[in-house]
């Protein structure tokens, strides 16, 4: 039974190339620069939440429910939204002077900041209409022909090293910003700007195209 966990495991660990070339994944390592660990934390604890759910929800077949075209095409205009507002804050972002002011900047997150960042976190995860067909894919097979127990087991495996990996991600990131003087962190800001705003133009784009949107502006 326990053997399910191990491999929920390795499969999480297999997920590490497609989940870290992510937005969500970026959006973690970025936080973490910017804002510290614990932020970084926090939007990792959103991205876990979001993954447990969507696993969740493929497993008891609610996916039937939510695997349409217009969910994917709203989550895929949302996400994309999403994106493109994050990635705007972060490009006009300054940069922060120093790891002294950063702690400070920490030490003030209040209970609303908190759950902003998860919510952001979950958000830039479940608001991505492709990651529904990688799980779909994951879970179907991870969890034919296996008892609920053990199941459950696997995806416990698979959500841990996920969210484990993530928090590592976070803690570097942060870890590496000591080293890097306020002028590479603004440009740092810039080029995460742009990325996670081309981020958004592709997820928009993909939509379209995957859904025929454009069909309906001839």
């Amino acid at each position: 039974m326990f053997s399910s966990f191990f491999y929920g495991l390795s499969v999480g660990l297999g997920l590490l190339l497609p989940f870290l070339v992510g937005t969500a994944s970026f959006a973690i390592l970025q936080t973490s620069v910017n804002k510290g660990f614990y932020s970084g934390m926090q939007l990792a604890i959103g991205v876990s939440l979001s993954d447990i759910l969507l696993m969740a929800l493929c497993y008891f077949g609610l996916n039937q429910f939510t695997d349409n075209e217009i969910f994917k095409i709203i989550s895929g205009f949302a996400g994309a939204g999403l994106l493109l507002a994050f990635g705007i804050y972060t490009f006009q972002k300054k940069s922060i002077s120093s790891h002294t002011n950063r702690k400070k900047i920490q030490l003030k997150i209040n209970w609303l900041g908190v759950f902003s960042e998860i919510g952001k976190g979950f958000g830039l995860n479940f608001l991505n209409p492709f990651l529904w067909i990688l799980w779909v894919g994951i879970i179907s097979n991870g969890t034919k022909g296996k008892e609920s127990i053990s199941a459950i087991l696997f995806m416990t495996g698979v959500a841990i090293m996920l969210f484990t990996t993530d928090l590592l991600k976070a803690f570097f990131a942060n870890r590496i910003t000591i080293f890097l003087s306020p002028k590479v962190l603004h440009v740092t800001n810039k080029v995460a700007g742009i990325i996670l705003i081309s981020g958004a133009a592709i997820l928009l784009v993909h939509t379209c195209i995957e859904y025929n949107i454009f069909v309906l502006f001839r």
